[in-house]
Parts: C-alpha cells; structure tokens; sequence
C-alpha cells in the first residue's frame, strides 16, 4: 500500500466520497465560510469578558480565536482525510470529530439567527459527511481494514 495517497480509490464509494467531502469542506473554510468559527469566537468572548472590558474580549477573539479555529478545524479535515485515504483509525476520528464540530457549530449558528439558505446549505454538507463516514459499508470496511 501506498504510504503517500491522499485518495483511495479501492475503498468503497462512501470512504471515498466521505475523504473528497473533507477536502472540500476545508476549502470552503479556507475561502472565508466563517459559521464553524463563530461558536469559538463566542465562548472565547464570554471567557474573556469575565476578567476584561466586551470591548477588549471582541478585539482578542478577532485577532487569535478566528485564525486558531480556522487553522485547527482546516487541518482535521485534510488530516482526518488523509488518514481516512491510508486506512487509519485516527484519521476516521480526526475526520469524524471535524464534522460534529461543524455541524454543532452551524446548527447553534443558525439558532442564534435564523436558518438562512446559506446555513442549510452548511448544514447539509456537515450533516453529508457523518452520514457517509458512518454508513454501514463504511462502518464494515473500518471494521476490517483500518489500524
């Protein structure tokens, strides 16, 4: 096995498409889709604002909770896919974890304003890839040939 691939074409269709949807997903957080950064933006802001004025805790969280959470949720998806690609438990995890993240961030996003077509659309991509990495083929073929 090819130690070095970022796609796996012998695994089934559902791996496969899971590990594409986790490319795609980190690209379209690199781009600017801000909605996953936002439930960080918001705990970090009340943390903050216990010890400190609303005014700085908005400025701190700009500055280090948005490029935090966008580099960390970015590389669990190209690390849970990369590692999903090569057959690692770790990567399903990683991947896995990325997802729920997401989707909880993008329903609490969308709790807090309305549930605007743009929030749907978020939502049914996070919602897409835990499907399809925990569909049944998915699920017997982890069982089998992932360490």
């Amino acid at each position: 096995m090819n130690q070095k691939r970022w796609i796996n074409r012998s695994q089934p269709q559902t791996l496969f498409s899971a590990v594409l949807l986790s490319y795609f997903s980190a690209g379209l957080l690199l781009l600017g889709n801000r909605i996953d950064v936002q439930l960080g933006r918001d705990v970090f802001e009340r943390i903050v604002s216990l010890f400190a004025d609303e005014r700085t805790a908005f400025d701190l969280s700009g500055r280090l909770v948005v490029p935090a959470v966008t580099v960390l949720l970015c590389g669990a998806y190209i690390a849970g896919g990369a590692g999903t690609a090569r057959e690692r438990r770790w990567g399903h995890w990683l991947c896995s974890a990325a997802a729920i993240y997401a989707a909880v961030a993008t329903l609490w996003w969308g709790a807090r304003t309305s549930y605007e077509l743009g929030v749907l659309m978020r939502l049914m991509f996070d919602a897409l890839l835990l499907v399809l990495l925990y569909h049944p083929m998915s699920r017997d073929y982890r069982r089998v040939w992932f360490r």
